[in-house]
Order: structure tokens, then C-alpha cells, then sequence
């Protein structure tokens, strides 16, 4: 549960492992409007990605599947990804964040609760990297970013400019808690690239056109960050989201989800699946061979690193903000939906529709079906209820497996 300004934190990392290109006429009926937001790519390592200062994630410019791997492949795992939330304020269901139309607006919440105005110079998105004076910048070049000298003037100003003051990571060099550009490193200490945003839900029209929904008053800080190295680190991009309540009310029974549409290599033969004892969502390919990977196939998802604190035993132990907090638990997953076309129980929750898509959004968010029961198992694994459909494991068959339940598709997935 957020108080008023309780913030919650919790970090997530993808492994990146495949490629996909969308079927633009089918999604594009959802989509939001990219140029409102300013963007940047993640690319540092085996991964090249598109990251908006409005929440969404993983989706090119154009509209198509722009998590590519391996970089420089145009091969893509992700078609798009966000991070969504719903809560109760005065025993109302309200939701918010990214899934194929934003809920944000670029820039925080002021002190005196209104947004900041987007169109400031200084609501955009930074990205830093401690060799950007003479590092190889062939990965932004080729993405697109401009010439050499460009990019890295636009490095340096981002250096200059880094919104430690507003909640950016910075590694403080001389301990005495303020950003000095000159001697503190912005970014997250010891990475290679570092890209940050602050975004806000005030906009009522953002969150009614996404699932129908008021806004909760949530500032959302987002920063996203990797390691040029080999493999498996070299193929990992790790996210974490800071949410503070600067709303004027209490919001109760919050649950938090990361959102994907996975489109490995070819969209229309995906599975997905989850892992409980990793914290792991996962897509994978429902053939031996794939119409764009061939028959070397691979596999990517979302892994929970530290989620949100709760109530825990004497005992406990929770990790906050970079620092212990005793008698506390981060939560690890709570539930994993894989959701279906055109199913009664796995089904999308419907865009700008509150009936049908907040309410259906905030029971899966809960662990239970769109029409408010639970997830089945199936009969011949011994029937029952189950938070954690497709928790299986693929390549021996053993237990629930999509398989049992769907045929290869489509796929999108909330862990």
C-alpha cells in the first residue's frame, strides 16, 4: 500500500535473447503518440531499445517491435512493454501506467500537486555513459542518433545537466550528498549506460484513454541501465521504477505489474510461461523453428529483482532505496498472467472502458481471472486454483503448460 508519499520500489531486468516484427494493422488501433515524448535507446551492450519519457518502452518510432537482439540485427524479442499499477482511493478501483497507450506525461509533480509543464527544456530524457568523451559510439550511430560529434555533445550536456535533484542516480564521489558534475558521476554506479526520466498520471485524459480510469496522483521514476559485457550480463537490461503518491488521498490494496507484448522472432508462434522460483515471466517459441530465428531459437523475459516492501517477520529483512529496513520483505511474485485473445478467462482488459478494462485489469492484477474467478489447473494435473498459470517447464512438458491451454500465437503477458 502507497501512503501519501510512501514511495514504492521495485527493479526488474530483461534478458534479451530473440527478435520480432509486429503486425502493425492489428496493434496499431491502440496507438498512442510517441512524438509527445522524447526518446532515447538503450545500447550499450548485446541490446538495442527504444525508452520514452512517457512510460512506454521496447516499441519503435514507427510503430513496429523495437527491442532488437541481437543489436544491429533488427531482430526483435519485444513488440512493447510498461510498467502498470492499480489501487483503491476511497474504495475505488483506479489504474494507470503504459500498455500500448501511455498514462503519463513527461515531468514531475510539484510541490503544490500540479504537473510539471512538459515543454520545459529540462522534461526530456537523459542518458549518460562515463566514456562518452572517447568511447566507441558506433551503436548510437547506427541506431540513428546523429553523427559522432553530435551524440556526444548530447552525452555531455546530459552529464552537465543530470536531474540529480530530482531523484536521477548519481555516484557521489566526494560523499557530500549534492550532484557536482565536475566530480560526482551521474548514473548508476558502475554502469556502462545510464538512461533517466520522471513522469507523472495527473492528466485524466491519459488514464481514461488507457483502461478508463482516474488518475491516483503517482510521480513514476524510471531508470534503466546495462554493462558492456559478455554474456549473460552483456545480454540484460535492468529497469527500476520509484512510484511516490503526491496525491491528496490515501490509496489502499495497490498492486503493481510489468506489462509486455512479446513478439519473438515471428509473432504468430509464441508461448509464454512463467518460473516461480526465478521471478521469471518468459516468452518462447511454440515451434522448433521460427520464420525469422530459423531453428536456433532463444527466449527472453522479466525477471522481479526487489520488489515492493511489505510487512514481514522480526526476522525479516528488506532492501529500500539502497539501504536495510528490519521487520520488512520485499515482496517476490505474486501472480503471472498470460494473457489470450478471445478468452473468458485470460482475455485483454479493454482500452478506455472502465467495466472492462480497470476492473478487469485489477483482478488480474490480484491473481484471478478477468470474470473474477480463479485460474483453473487443468483437470488431468489434478484440477484446482492457481495463481501462476503456465508455471510449468516447456522443454520436459511437466506440469501446467501453455500448451494445455492455448496454441501457439500471439501472445502478451503481466507478471
Amino acid at each position: 500500500m502507497l501512503g501519501k508519499i510512501m514511495p514504492t520500489l521495485f527493479i526488474l531486468f530483461v534478458i534479451a535473447f530473440t527478435l520480432c516484427f509486429a503486425e502493425g494493422d492489428e496493434k496499431s488501433k491502440h496507438r498512442s503518440i510517441l512524438a509527445e515524448a522524447s526518446y532515447t535507446h538503450f545500447n550499450i551492450n548485446n541490446i538495442s531499445t527504444f525508452i520514452y519519457n512517457n512510460g512506454e518502452t521496447d516499441v519503435n518510432i514507427n510503430y513496429n517491435s523495437g527491442f532488437y537482439y541481437p543489436k544491429g540485427s533488427y531482430k526483435a524479442i519485444f513488440f512493447e512493454s510498461g510498467l502498470l499499477w492499480g489501487g483503491k482511493v476511497n474504495d475505488k478501483i483506479r489504474v494507470g501506467g503504459s500498455a500500448y497507450r501511455p498514462g503519463l506525461t513527461p515531468g514531475k509533480i510539484l510541490p503544490d500537486g500540479t504537473a510539471e509543464n512538459s515543454e520545459n527544456p529540462n522534461v526530456r530524457i537523459y542518458r549518460v555513459r562515463p566514456d562518452y568523451v572517447e568511447g566507441d559510439l558506433t551503436a548510437e550511430v547506427n541506431d540513428g542518433e546523429g553523427t559522432e560529434d553530435q551524440i556526444r555533445e548530447q552525452y555531455r550536456v546530459d552529464w552537465m545537466e543530470w536531474p540529480a535533484n530530482d531523484g536521477a542516480p548519481f555516484e557521489d564521489k566526494n560523499g557530500n550528498g549534492i550532484y557536482d558534475s565536475e566530480i560526482d558521476i551521474p548514473g548508476v554506479p558502475g554502469a556502462d549506460q545510464t538512461i533517466w526520466y520522471v513522469a507523472n498520471d495527473l492528466d485524466s485524459s491519459l488514464t481514461k484513454n488507457l483502461y478508463g480510469s482516474l488518475p491516483l496522483g503517482l510521480e513514476m521514476q524510471a531508470t534503466f541501465w546495462g554493462y558492456n559485457l559478455p554474456a549473460p550480463v552483456g545480454n540484460m537490461l535492468f529497469r527500476k521504477y520509484v512510484l511516490i503518491n503526491k496525491g491528496q488521498s490515501q490509496i489502499d490494496d495497490m498492486y503493481i505489474s510489468m506489462w509486455t507484448d512479446p513478439d519473438l522472432g515471428n509473432a504468430a508462434d509464441d508461448f509464454t510461461a512463467c518460473d516461480t522460483l526465478l521471478n521469471l515471466g518468459y516468452v518462447y517459441n511454440g515451434n522448433d523453428n521460427d520464420a525469422v530465428y530459423g531453428n536456433t531459437v532463444a527466449a527472453g523475459g522479466f525477471q522481479l529483482l526487489q520488489g515492493p516492501i511489505v510487512d514481514g517477520s522480526t526476522n525479516d529483512v528488506a532492501r529500500f532505496n539502497g539501504r536495510q529496513i528490519s521487520g520488512k520483505r520485499n515482496l517476490s511474485m505474486t501472480a503471472f498472467i498470460p494473457l489470450l485473445k478471445f478468452s473468458s478467462d485470460y482475455g485483454e482488459p479493454s482500452q478506455a472502458n472502465y467495466e472492462k478494462g480497470s476492473l478487469l485489469l485489477y483482478n488480474y492484477f490480484q491473481g484471478i481471472s478477468r470474470i473474477g474467478g480463479c485460474f483453473e489447473i487443468p483437470d488431468v494435473l489434478g484440477g484446482g486454483c492457481t495463481k501462476f498459470p503456465a508455471s510449468g517447464n516447456p522443454i520436459t512438458g511437466e506440469g501446467f503448460i501453455q500448451e494445455m491451454i492455448a496454441v501457439p500465437s500471439d501472445k502478451r503477458m503481466m507478471l
